[in-house]
């Protein structure tokens, strides 16, 4: 049996390796590539970055699963299942944007036990081991304590691509934020969850995300006491079946009176999600 600490340092030093080889190429011509719709790239720097991370994996762990956006769904019935998002951030990346970083996470059955977010150009590295709190660079981080929404700012990403009736709810949600809350910010990356993790955001709120994109996030925004639900305050319970990839998630984020709040106005906003 593995111990969280182990599994959290090896997530450590494979996200801090990907780390280094997406600046390599950030600020350069990387090839880019569309995936679905037109708002989803791929840079040849997300395969790098990806293959580094699982081949560490496989080397270290040979008989766990895992689930990465690149490649997908490798399932080998192990209780544990590494979740990667090797380059967060892609459309922020390729154009030059320093909003972007490596996710990795590893679940026991379907719960996150550890948790890294990882911010290259900054060098911050967030990280989280169940039950143990969360840390940024070392330094146990805490969501803020702040309980009034227009004393905070407030993270809001969704994606283009969405039909006109999709996206004329999240305008909703949106408007209905923007006169609560001190101000909005979006980099709509891995960004946000960190923010939300040290106090920096009151929370966030993500129209569009997908298991990757919130596994590491979760535990880390959790150990720092905070929330993490569905859009509507309900709890997450994340896929980790073949179909894991193709699951899209509605997420909320943030300090608890915050976030209970927020979540309010999702339900009064968007009653058929209830």
């Amino acid at each position: 049996m593995h111990n969280g600490s182990e599994l959290l340092n090896t997530a450590i030093d494979l996200a801090q390796a990907a780390g280094r080889s997406l600046l390599e190429t950030f600020g350069t011509s990387d090839v880019i590539d569309k995936k679905g719709d037109h708002s989803n790239v791929v840079t040849a720097a997300d395969s790098r970055s990806e293959e580094m991370i699982v081949r560490g994996i496989r080397s270290a762990y040979p008989g766990h699963s895992i689930i990465a956006e690149e490649t997908g769904c490798d399932l080998r019935g192990s209780q544990f299942t590494w979740v990667v998002d090797p380059l967060d951030g892609t459309s922020n990346y390729a154009a030059g944007v320093p909003w972007f970083g490596v996710l990795i996470s590893v679940l026991k059955d379907e719960v996150p036990v550890a948790g890294v977010i990882h911010l290259p150009v900054t060098g911050d590295l967030y990280s989280a081991q169940v039950g143990a709190g969360a840390f940024r660079n070392g330094k146990r981080i805490a969501v803020t304590r702040e309980q009034k929404l227009e004393n905070v700012l407030w993270a809001y990403g969704m994606d283009g691509g969405s039909s006109e009736e999709q996206a004329a709810r999240n305008v909703a949600v949106l408007a209905k934020l923007l006169c609560r809350v001190r101000n909005v910010r979006a980099t709509n990356s891995l960004v946000d969850p960190a923010y939300t993790s040290d106090g920096r955001l009151g929370g966030m709120l993500n129209q569009s995300t997908r298991i990757w994109d919130i596994a590491a996030p979760m535990l880390i925004v959790q150990e720092a006491g905070g929330m993490y639900t569905d859009v509507v305050g309900q709890p997450l319970k994340l896929d980790i079946s073949r179909t894991a990839a193709d699951k899209e998630y509605a997420i909320l984020a943030g300090a608890p009176e915050l976030h209970e709040a927020v979540a309010t106005i999702a339900r009064e906003t968007l009653p058929t999600r209830v």
